[in-house]
Formats: structure tokens, C-alpha cells, sequence
């Protein structure tokens, strides 16, 4: 059997800065469709589909996440991915970290036929300090214009 491992690592690693830098725009988004399968899934139950998600993205217009890989690990067998992040808040009018936090992200990958890869399910766990989690749920509040 041929081993997928080296693609997986691929395709990941460029799905970090693809969501950090255009991601959460508006008009660069859908360059995130290379990365989600139409019917992605979050272990929160709220996401139920790409197009979900991305209306989540854009609705921080003043805050930018920028994700940083610390740690992946890859399970070719399962087809998951997992992934210790530092993610930063960042204020897109001064620049500034507002917050940084750490996350442990679980990704589900299906691949198809043509070794096409796409994330199906999504399952985050932030770091478990309870003022870094209310100031991340505020800033998102305060930079947001609505879902």
C-alpha cells in the first residue's frame, strides 16, 4: 500500500497560512473551497457546511486570526490530522495581537479518487484558560458585524 502520509503533511501545511491570509476576506475566501468539503462539519454543532463557516469567517471584518503549526501529527490510516496551533487575534487596523492562545485541532480528510483532499470535520479544543476564552469570545463580538 502506498502511503498518503507526505501528501496529507502537503496539503495541511499549506491550508494554515491559506486561512490566516485569505480566508477571512471577503474577496479572497473562496480560495478556501480547495481545503473544505461542501458538507464540513464542526464538533460544535453550529457548522454544518462550508458555506456556514465561511459566513463565520468574514463576520470579524476587524480581527484577523492567524494560525501557527507548533505540533502536527498524522494518522494516514484514520485520515486525520492533528495539530497543536498558537492562534493570534490580530487587530487588521493597528496590526496588534489582541490575544494568543493555544488549540489543539483535530481535522478529518477524505480523499477522493484523483487524491483530492478535503477537511470534512473539524473538532477544536482551546486552551483552558477561562480569560483568554472570554476575551477571545469579546473581541470577536466587538469586531463583528453579525452571522
Amino acid at each position: 500500500m502506498e502511503s498518503i502520509y507526505d501528501d496529507i503533511k502537503r496539503f495541511i501545511q499549506e491550508y494554515f497560512p491559506a486561512y490566516s491570509q485569505y480566508g477571512q476576506i471577503a474577496e479572497t475566501h473562496r480560495i478556501m473551497d480547495k481545503f473544505y468539503d461542501t458538507e464540513v462539519s464542526f464538533d460544535d454543532g453550529l457548522v454544518t457546511g462550508r458555506d456556514q463557516w465561511y459566513k463565520m469567517c468574514l463576520a470579524h471584518p476587524a480581527i484577523q486570526d492567524k494560525l501557527t503549526v507548533e505540533h502536527l501529527f498524522i494518522d494516514e490510516k484514520q485520515k486525520e490530522v492533528g495539530a497543536l496551533l498558537k492562534a493570534q487575534a490580530i487587530d487588521r487596523a493597528t496590526g496588534e495581537v489582541q490575544l494568543e492562545l493555544k488549540m489543539n485541532v483535530l481535522y478529518n480528510i477524505k480523499i477522493d479518487q484523483n487524491k483530492d483532499m478535503k477537511i470534512t470535520k473539524v473538532r477544536v479544543f482551546l486552551e483552558s484558560n477561562p480569560s483568554k476564552v472570554a476575551k477571545l469570545f469579546q473581541l470577536y463580538a466587538t469586531g463583528s458585524k453579525g452571522i
